[in-house]
C-alpha cells in the first residue's frame, strides 16, 4: 500500500478532527461539553482509520473505488450507532449526549468527504 495515500489522510484527519474539536472547544463554556468533543473527534479518527485502510484493502484487491468507499461508509454507519448505544447507555453520566452525538456524526463526514482523494493516491 502506498504510503502517500495514508500520509494524506492522516493529515486532513489531524486537521478535520484536531481543528475542529479546538474550535468548538474554545467557543463551548462548560467544560462536560468540550470534553465530550474531544472524546468523539478521538473516537472517530480511530474509526476513520478503521474504515480507511479496510478502504485501501479493497482498493489493492482491485474491488474498485465506489465499493471501498461505500464499505468504508458502511463502518462508519455501524460506528455511529455502536457510539450512540454507548453513549446514552455507558457514558450518559459522563459523556453530554446530543453534542457527543453531533460532534461524532461531524467529524465522520469531514473526512469522508475526502476519503476518496487519498484511496487512489
Amino acid at each position: 500500500m502506498n504510503r502517500r495515500g495514508w500520509a494524506g489522510f492522516l493529515a486532513t484527519l489531524l486537521v478535520a478532527n484536531g481543528g475542529g474539536a479546538f474550535l468548538v472547544a474554545l467557543v463551548a463554556k462548560d467544560p462536560l461539553i468540550s470534553r465530550a468533543i474531544w472524546t468523539s473527534a478521538a473516537v472517530a479518527a480511530g474509526v476513520q482509520l478503521v474504515g480507511f485502510g479496510f478502504a485501501k484493502l479493497l482498493m489493492a484487491k482491485e474491488k474498485g473505488i465506489f465499493l471501498a468507499w461505500a464499505a468504508a461508509l458502511s463502518v462508519r454507519f455501524v460506528s455511529l450507532a455502536v457510539y450512540a448505544l454507548l453513549v446514552f447507555k455507558v457514558f450518559g453520566d459522563s459523556l453530554v449526549p446530543a453534542p457527543t452525538l453531533i460532534s461524532f456524526a461531524t467529524f465522520l463526514l469531514l473526512t469522508s468527504v475526502a476519503e476518496p482523494l487519498f484511496l487512489n493516491a
